[in-house]
């Protein structure tokens, strides 16, 4: 838990201080999950799982990250949709599921 937290803390301050630059919100978002990501893996690897990591992990690790992913933008396109002017709660919901989803493809197909 700590670890994804720590995760999402990077994540989330990489994609708020690039907003607070005025980057474009999904490009902000795009540079704030690879900046997680690559922390994440490493982290997740060595202390979560305990697996060490490989370029067998790592694609899986990408992969999963790719469908995690895919899971974060569509809450946030929905809501922006919605309500133009909740860049913030959009993207707090969009890492929520993020990580739950990550968590979870980690947990039973990546770091297995």
């Amino acid at each position: 838990m700590v670890v994804g937290l720590m995760n999402t803390g990077v994540t989330a301050l990489v994609i708020f201080c690039l907003m607070y630059a005025n980057y474009n919100l999904y490009i902000a978002n795009a540079i704030g999950y690879v900046a997680g990501i690559i922390f994440s893996f490493f982290v997740n690897s060595l202390f979560t799982f305990k697996t060490g990591p490989s370029i067998r992990n790592l694609a899986k690790f990408l992969i999963a990250c790719g469908i995690a992913y895919i899971t974060n933008i569509l809450p946030i396109k929905m809501i922006l949709f919605l309500s133009p002017d909740y860049k913030i709660f959009a993207q707090l919901v969009g890492m929520i599921i993020y990580t739950i989803t990550g968590f979870i493809l980690n947990r039973y197909w990546v770091m297995k």
